[in-house]
């Protein structure tokens, strides 16, 4: 009984200091406060396209983990010299399709793309603790990363995104109509703003994920800086 009092009062200060609080709040301490009084740990990743774009101490103080999608955009010094700095603050970095640099990085986190087809069954021969997520868009796609071996999915676009080539999004209806009969772990991604960010709570899902763009994460989340 106290812990639900002393979640209602938690809830009613955060509705005075506003979502910003309110986020900051959740995501620093990795949870997210529900009615009940319980609290449920999420996860939360940020995709980056460039290692040079990140915070790492911020990244740290929100316990988020990283998804590199685009490695080659980076040089291999500088991505042995990310991985390390991660490593040292206790981040986990997902290295996205590229199977040689996943071995060259020394890293058992991989992250297959919503596009990515191919058959990655070996990797758990070569070694057994890699850890494989993927994203998708829809049901084929969700198949495809299960056929993968993907443990979590980024399902995207739960929300409307101002993307000039990318058309749709899943709402949550759709979304929670998509995974509820499906036993993996979703976590939602795309169109997560200020705004939206209070419809994630009933969603069916095991984290949020937001893209590296400083647009895209709004001041409200500054995750990623560039002056």
């Amino acid at each position: 009984m106290v812990k639900v009092l002393e979640t209602q009062i938690i809830l009613g200060n955060l509705e005075l200091l506003g979502l910003s609080f309110f986020i900051f709040s959740c995501i620093k301490r990795n949870l997210f406060i529900v009615s009940s009084g319980m609290t449920i740990k999420k996860k939360l990743y940020f995709i980056i396209d460039r290692v040079e774009e990140t915070n790492l101490d911020y990244v740290r103080n929100t316990g988020a983990i990283l998804i590199l999608k685009k490695p080659e955009n980076s040089s291999i010094n500088k991505l042995e010299k990310f991985k390390t700095e991660c490593t040292r603050r206790g981040i986990n970095l997902y290295v996205a399709n590229n199977v040689k640099l996943l071995f060259q990085l020394k890293t058992n986190k991989f992250y297959i793309s919503a596009y990515n087809k191919k058959r990655f069954d070996h990797l758990k021969k070569i070694n057994t603790r890699i850890d494989i997520i993927g994203g998708a868009h829809n049901v084929h796609e969700i198949n495809q990363k299960i056929s993968q071996g993907c443990r979590y999915i980024l399902l995207s676009r739960v929300f409307k995104t101002n993307y000039k080539y990318k058309k749709g999004w899943l709402g949550t209806t759709k979304f929670n109509l998509l995974t509820r009969k499906i036993d993996k772990n979703f976590i939602a991604l795309g169109g997560i703003n200020e705004t939206t960010f209070r419809k994630t709570k009933i969603l069916n899902i095991a984290g949020l994920a937001m893209a590296s763009d400083k647009k895209k994460a709004g001041n409200y989340l500054p995750a990623f800086y560039k002056n």
